[in-house]
């Protein structure tokens, strides 16, 4: 990798001196990025072997600004530079072999796109400033940096194949002894992925990051009729955090015995009033309530709603509740974080980003694209491949002072319920998915899906109920947390945006939420089955 980042530099720097085109705007910085992914996947159904491969890919990002540092062609902070549409989208995939020719053919190919690509969005902004009023124009387009050496490459994790191949194999042929289960896969997905960061700044950055994701994917359909879908997921930097088949087996016979209790719950159409989430749930409202907000390059966008762009120093949690970004951190309570990395995607060191402190709005993430005239990037700038990388969360931490413990939590609900003449409350368990709108045409809004949640009635009792996700405007949500819970967890994730998918980790305690509504999620009815599974009872 280190031929390879000798070669992309040489060659950012020819890019540089020879780019040109009479009368348009020569390039002032070309940085390269290239991503080298090895990945084994392994995949089984019901105890036979699905799919398994190994593959091995190159995808490259090339950035080519043209202007100077204080005005370039970069607009609305690149949210929109992401389209497959684009002449340069083709030549992002690179060669996998030792020989630097090719994969320089490549580069060249796709820097020649992307400075003509630079060029006419350079002209475009300009045009644009002769009919509306720019709001960045007091902001340098990209902040100067000091650029870093760092060439560490420790060794991946090795992948013995046999042995996840037969945890696969065993583990998904446990759903046949159990009656009503028709799906039942379990798989394997190893991402070893090694980024070559190179700028005509003098940057130069190796760095390595494993991903291993074990998932557990079933369906169960109840005698009645009702389908349950669940899921299990491990997404971890060290495979040695992954359950054995022992304790992976568990897991899904509590996971079936939790479906079936699903399946035999009421429905809940609507409900609006005080919300006990648990930690991963709690921590899922965070991050699409409030963290996307929080991103930098949103505030560039006039198409953004620009929650909280003239909010710092406001009041915006409970003053117990105090929220930062650090990918900085590797581990937490013995987990590893996937959203860790020492330098973002244009080059910056990782550094910590004090969001809210003490409830008042501290900061943002920030990339090198300036919000500020004193703007200093905290290492947050990230993509998936292609895409111009923006301001993205990568190591979340929820605080609290004075934090309660599970019990007096679920008697704060009661008493809550009890408060306000309500029939009950409601127990967000478990919910694995979640989105948000923050365009300014929008509506400003987030939606959580639950896959397990009960009501809590006056006297402590719990009933499961179904079919419901969370949702709710940010501001309301978040200003409603009214008491946290003394355990956090951690919460390892993909988070989707502008920019692409990026591993993330969220930690937080549990949340009261004095009001959150909840809504009957989107489901469709299946018709039975015409005849059983050859193993079902």
């Amino acid at each position: 990798m280190r031929r390879l980042a000798e070669a992309l530099t040489g060659e950012s720097l020819r890019a540089q001196e020879l780019l040109k085109s009479p009368g348009e705007p020569r390039p002032y910085l070309v940085s390269y990025l290239v991503r080298d992914v090895e990945s084994y996947w392994v995949n089984a159904r019901f105890g036979s072997l699905f799919g398994e491969e190994r593959r091995r890919w190159r995808r490259g990002y090339a950035d080519v600004r043209v202007g100077s540092y204080r005005t370039d062609h970069v607009r609305d902070g690149g949210l929109e530079d992401n389209s497959i549409k684009a002449e340069s989208y083709p030549y992002t995939s690179l060669p996998i072999g030792a020989q630097l020719d090719g994969i320089i053919h490549g580069v060249w190919q796709l820097t020649e796109a992307r400075y003509r690509e630079a060029v006419e969005d350079y002209l475009d902004k300009r045009a644009d400033n002769l009919h509306f009023r720019n709001p960045n124009r007091a902001f340098a387009s990209f902040e100067r940096r000091d650029p870093v050496v760092d060439h560490s490459t420790p060794a991946f994790p090795d992948v013995d194949e046999r042995y996840w191949r037969d945890l696969v194999l065993k583990a998904s042929a446990l759903g046949k002894r159990e009656d009503g289960v028709f799906v039942s896969e379990v798989d394997l997905s190893v991402r070893n992925c090694t980024r070559v960061f190179v700028s005509t700044e003098g940057a130069s950055i190796i760095e390595r990051a494993p991903l291993w994701h074990l998932t557990v994917i079933l369906e169960l359909v109840s005698p009645k009729g009702v389908t349950v879908p669940w899921s299990l997921s491990e997404l971890v930097s060290d495979p040695r955090e992954l359950p054995d088949l022992a304790s992976l087996r568990r897991q899904i016979r509590r996971a079936v015995g939790r479906m079936r209790k699903v399946a035999d719950a009421k429905t809940l159409r609507a409900y609006s009033g005080p919300v006990l989430l648990d930690p991963a749930p709690a921590g899922l409202l965070m991050h699409e309530a409030l963290g996307h907000r929080l991103e930098a390059n949103r505030l560039l966008s006039t198409g953004e709603g620009q929650t909280f762009k003239d909010a710092l120093g406001e009041t915006l949690l409970p003053p117990a509740i105090s929220m930062r970004d650090d990918p900085r951190l590797t581990h937490f309570a013995g987990r590893s974080l996937v959203g860790h990395y020492r330098y973002d995607d244009e080059g910056v060191p990782a550094g910590e980003a004090r969001l809210v402190e003490r409830g008042r709005i501290e900061g943002f993430l920030t990339s090198r694209a300036a919000v500020s005239k004193r703007h200093k990037s905290n290492g947050h700038a990230r993509n998936e491949s292609f895409e111009r990388p923006m301001s993205r969360m990568g190591v979340t931490i929820v605080e609290a002072d004075a934090p309660v413990d599970d019990r007096a939590l679920k008697q704060r609900l009661i008493d809550e319920v009890k408060r306000r003449g309500l029939p009950f409350g409601i127990h967000v368990l478990h919910a694995d998915s979640g989105e948000t709108a923050t365009k300014s045409y929008d509506f400003q809004a987030f939606l959580g899906q639950i896959r397990a949640a009960s009501r809590v009635y006056p006297d402590g009792r719990e009933e499961l109920v179904r079919d419901v996700s969370f949702v709710g405007t940010p501001l309301n949500a978040i200003r409603g947390i009214v008491a946290a819970g003394a355990r956090a967890e951690v919460d390892n994730s993909y988070c989707g945006a502008e920019s692409g998918s990026v591993p993330v980790s969220t930690i937080a305690p549990a949340l009261l939420v004095d009001n959150l509504e909840l809504q009957s999620s989107a489901a469709t009815p299946h018709m039975p089955h015409t005849y059983p599974l050859p193993w079902w009872k």
